[in-house]
């Protein structure tokens, strides 16, 4: 009955570091690698792994068992593409050993992703993980930080609170040093001071940008509008009347804060969010109905959603404007007529009703449009035999 001890590098320090080409097959083979590799780097764990494969080897050897040794490596993107390429290797081992089971050998939870491969193609009588005695959980800690970190719920749930704290920590600690710079009433000792609050407020961005995976759909949207202009998309006059409507609701905020720099810090505060509240929903309106217009005429078809985020991002601007006016009749602040107020906040839940009837009716319609497509199809009348 022979024996094969597998040892599996998933990562392929191997070939990134000593630049051989595995799988390595036999002792002398290992052995040639394994010093290679550590001549490169000497704390690799997998130098330990293969060192173990082939101890276990030669003691199995002097027992007289009918062994063999063996090491396939992966590749460095860690996942579908080094999975696939320890698949194949696997595949050509087996096919020149052909072992009737199967030792593993590996130095932690990353390279035991191959089990259920090796698994399904031949008997696995022991498995062995090899420890680095100095750190004996360093890899499994920063594997499981490592996957903790790529799953998008985990990193919203870790990063994104943290992220806020500190966002908001920033904001409060410089917003009070930035008016008085835009009123000119500061000082070298004021800049100094924002410091540790601009510190705070880009940690905290950071996170919250590494959360939702930021930089990423950044990337993307540039692709998706280049493709965009190339392909002579209805939306690029839409979308740059809504990155002036951006910019210039930070220009006109900045402005009306300045100009209010006597009022006091929350007058200024009410004014500045008002104006970026209403720049920034025709901001995105504008960019709705580029969307809406862009898939009508491309598909024939009214592209309700964009609708209904219109529909609703009025009724939140309408409510939160009636909430930014509340707080200013409770503190006795400039405000308008309390009828306003009213006015503002019935059109906004109005808003808001509208735009749930409209979601509501065409998810009705969409279902019973289904059910009538499901019923004009009838059962295919087969001959009998």
């Amino acid at each position: 009955m022979k024996v094969l001890i597998l040892s599996v590098d998933r990562d392929d320090d191997f070939g990134k570091k000593a630049g051989l080409n595995s799988p390595f097959i036999g002792r002398e083979e290992n052995a040639n690698a394994v010093m290679a590799l550590g001549l490169k780097d000497a704390e690799d764990s997998d130098v330990n792994t293969v060192m173990a494969a082939l101890s276990m080897y030669d003691e199995m050897l002097k027992k007289g068992e009918d062994v063999e040794v063996a090491t396939i490596c992966g590749d460095a993107k860690v996942g579908y593409q080094s999975d696939l390429v320890l698949t194949t290797q696997l595949e050509n081992v087996l096919e020149l050993v052909k072992p009737d089971r199967v030792i593993l050998v590996s130095d932690g939870a990353e390279d035991e992703f191959i089990y259920p491969m090796v698994f399904s193609r031949v008997k696995v009588d022991s498995v062995r993980r090899v420890w680095v005695k100095q750190a004996p959980t360093v890899e499994g800690t920063y594997y499981i930080i490592t996957k903790m970190m790529a799953d998008d719920k985990m990193r919203k749930r870790i990063f994104t609170p943290l992220g806020l704290v500190l966002t908001v920590l920033g904001l409060f600690n410089i917003l009070p040093q930035l008016i008085k710079l835009i009123a000119q009433e500061a000082s070298i000792e004021t800049v100094a001071s924002m410091g540790w609050g601009m510190i705070a407020l880009v940690l905290g961005l950071y996170m919250i940008f590494f959360a939702y995976r930021v930089a990423e759909r950044v990337e993307q949207s540039v692709k998706n509008t280049g493709t965009a202009i190339r392909n002579g998309s209805q939306m690029i006059p839409f979308v740059i009347v809504s990155v002036l409507l951006f910019l210039a609701g930070i220009i006109f905020a900045a402005d009306t804060a300045a100009s209010l720099s006597e009022a006091g810090y929350f007058i200024q505060s009410f004014a500045v969010l008002s104006i970026l509240l209403w720049m920034w929903t025709f901001s995105l309106f504008s960019y709705q109905m580029g969307k809406m217009v862009n898939h009508y005429l491309t598909f024939n078809k009214l592209y309700v959603t964009s609708l209904v985020v219109s529909v609703s991002l009025f009724a939140i601007a309408f409510i939160l404007q009636a909430s930014f006016d509340l707080v200013a009749l409770v503190f006795d602040y400039p405000h308008p007529a309390e009828q306003y107020i009213v006015f503002m906040v019935v059109v906004g839940f109005l808003l808001a009703g509208f735009s749930g009837l409209i979601n509501m009716n065409m998810r009705n319609f969409m279902r019973m449009a289904k059910q009538g497509q499901e019923a004009e199809v009838e059962p295919q009348n087969y001959p009998e035999a």
